[in-house]
């Protein structure tokens, strides 16, 4: 796993932008999809794409790596954050892959899981994804080893939490399936974490996600 230490988050930021905007205007004949996280690390980088000039290729297409049980309109929702900037970006819908969390637990894990799926049979490539880093160290909404392990052979999970809202998050399935995966994280919070996560990553859910991804990259600040 290689590391990127950058000096502020605004640098930071502006890096993310520049890479997700790099990879969205790629010319592909091939469906292929870019994975955005939620979390408040990459929501600046996300405002800066939107106000780029990004001419997304006709067959980019957009998911999410997790997403909470709430309505679209809620702001804990992943997908309503991130859906002004896929407007402004001219994504249309039928080049969104979102979980649909009006279905609720387990429909919504099962439709997205079906989805992706679906997706990866037409031949689809995932290009990057975008992952955090918790302070507990959980990524995606995969927040213990066993997390990990029983999302194996799916591509989606429902993930049932003591603090609702639950969640549906993609797995360590899919994300091994990425040509490139970038684990944000930043704030003084998650030294502790991220330094654990350079030396022991599979003693976190973060580190079991990725280890058979080919290619991660840990970027911080």
């Amino acid at each position: 796993m290689k590391v990127r230490r950058f000096s502020d988050s605004l640098t930071l930021s502006s890096e993310v932008a520049g890479l997700v905007a790099g990879v969205l205007a790629e010319k592909n004949t091939r469906p292929f999809g870019v994975m955005l996280s939620g979390g408040q690390t990459p929501m600046p980088a996300y405002q800066r794409l939107a106000a780029q000039r990004v001419i997304v290729d006709a067959h980019a297409h957009v998911l999410f790596s997790d997403e909470r049980v709430v309505p679209s309109s809620s702001p804990d929702s992943n997908y309503g954050r991130i859906r002004p900037v896929l407007a402004a970006l001219r994504v249309p819908d039928d080049r969104v892959l979102r979980v649909q969390a009006d279905l609720g637990l387990p429909r919504a894990a099962e439709q997205y899981d079906a989805d992706l799926k679906k997706f990866l049979a037409k031949g689809a490539l995932l290009r990057l994804g975008l992952l955090g880093l918790g302070a507990d160290g959980h990524t995606a909404s995969l927040f213990s080893l066993t997390d990990v392990q029983r999302g194996r052979g799916l591509m989606a999970i429902p993930v049932v939490r003591s603090v609702k809202p639950d969640r549906v998050s993609v797995t360590a399935t899919l994300i091994e399936k990425m040509d490139l995966v970038v684990i944000l994280a930043s704030g003084p919070d998650k030294k502790l974490i991220i330094d654990r996560m350079v030396r022991e990553p599979m003693s976190l859910p973060a580190g079991q996600a990725v280890a058979q991804a080919r290619n991660v990259e840990l970027w911080v600040c």
